[in-house]
């Protein structure tokens, strides 16, 4: 007899569920709350959809829960599948999985496409206020009264961050009613908020940088990137990666900096930023040669050209050791992480002590399976999220239609 399959969630993990599931034979029934499915997949990669990483796991929350799931279907099943749906894939030199036409657009085509052809029934503006379990099958009620049943059921709403891409508390009281739980939930992947004072005036400029996360005098992290001034603080990925650690910091009750270095302005060479971040101790005296050599080249015209005008009117008038510093070394006071709706992923989740990696079933539900962000794991930049969500996907679609 068909497995009757009901899915909460049109998003990348519901519908890589979707597929699965009906691939394997299972009568499959997809909720989405929203008018259409895939919304907030159209946002990642900065419209070109960073799908997979070839590169070494990075995930945090439960990660090792994400290697056992990726132990099952590992990157290279996940590319394997979208190519077999049609969807040729491009991989750049820093190992980032991305559509080949470079377009978001392009993988929800292939999924939405891919449903119809399978015969996945899609209910969208499916706004599931209640799950139940009556020991035969699952009833999800919806707003409008409307009820649907099946033997099993995918949860995959996918997780707060977002906005209004995000799903809500209540998708999460879903699984709470069911007698899982969570862990604290809370925004990563955003930007960081600072003592910014009259670094204000940067708002909206970037440059490239080393940004140093500065715990108690000590060092507890380092990232690379494109940073970007704001009028609360600083953003950019390589500012994003560090707002698990800042709140984690945070909620320990440590004061907490950040500590810029300019000098990949000047230096381009060190723009070099794959794998794990080296800033080079010596910068302050490099940075300080270069500056004395421009003077008596240039006179009191020694910043111009060297960096941003915006960056020069803000720089200390006391000498060339302190713009030296200034370049190599500033320092603001962290003040927090922005709200979850400007994060791009959910840190917390589901305690997935309570769900299967072989399979995403429930351990405390007969029939109850899990996919995505509603989960405890969260990735780096770079697609490990949607990774994850792909995979734990197609390993929940297929074991629930079993």
């Amino acid at each position: 007899m068909r497995k009757r399959v009901l899915i909460v969630g049109g998003g990348p993990a519901g519908m890589a569920a979707a597929l699965a599931a009906s691939k394997k034979g299972a009568d499959v029934t997809l909720l989405e709350r929203r008018p259409k499915p895939g919304k907030k997949l159209l946002a990642t990669g900065n419209g070109r959809c960073n799908l997979a990483n070839r590169g070494k796991l990075v995930y945090f929350g439960d990660g090792a829960f994400a290697g056992n799931v990726l132990s099952v279907c590992p990157p290279e099943d996940v590319m394997r599948q979208f190519e077999a749906w049609g969807l040729p894939l491009y991989t750049d030199p820093e190992g980032r999985v991305y559509p080949a036409v470079q377009q978001a657009s392009s993988v929800l085509s292939v999924l939405t496409e891919r449903m119809k052809q399978q015969g996945v029934r899609l209910v969208p503006n499916a706004d599931v206020t209640d799950a139940v379990y009556t020991r035969k099958e699952y009833v999800l009620t919806v707003a409008d009264g409307q009820t649907y049943t099946g033997d099993r059921l995918i949860l995959a709403a996918g997780g707060l961050a977002g906005g209004g891409l995000g799903n809500r508390p209540q998708d999460y009281a879903l699984a709470t009613g069911l007698g899982h739980h969570l862990t604290p939930l809370f925004a990563g992947l955003a930007p960081i908020e600072l003592e910014i004072g009259r670094y204000k005036r940067l708002s909206g400029l970037r440059v490239p940088a080393y940004v140093t996360l500065v715990c108690n005098q000590h060092t507890a992290a380092v990232t690379a990137g494109e940073v970007l001034f704001t009028d609360y603080g600083i953003s950019g990925i390589c500012v994003m990666q560090l707002a698990r650690k800042v709140q984690t910091l945070i909620g320990q009750g440590r004061k907490l900096e950040i500590a810029l270095d300019f000098t990949p302005i000047f230096y381009p060479e060190t723009r070099a930023y794959s794998g794990a971040v080296e800033r080079k101790p010596d910068m302050y005296q490099r940075t300080l040669e270069l500056l004395q050599a421009r003077q008596r080249e240039y006179r009191n015209h020694y910043l111009t050209g060297l960096i941003p005008d915006a960056l020069a009117a803000v720089c200390p008038s006391g000498g060339l050791e302190e713009t030296a510093s200034f370049l190599t070394s500033l320092r603001l006071r962290v003040s927090g992480v922005r709200p979850m709706q400007q994060a791009q992923i959910t840190c917390g989740g589901i305690d997935t002590a309570e769900v299967d990696p072989l399979t995403m079933a429930s351990r405390l539900r007969q029939g109850l399976y899990f996919a995505g962000e509603m989960l405890n794991v969260d990735g780096d930049c770079g697609g490990y999220n949607l990774q994850f969500a792909f995979a734990s996907g197609l390993i929940a679609g297929k074991n629930a239609a079993e």
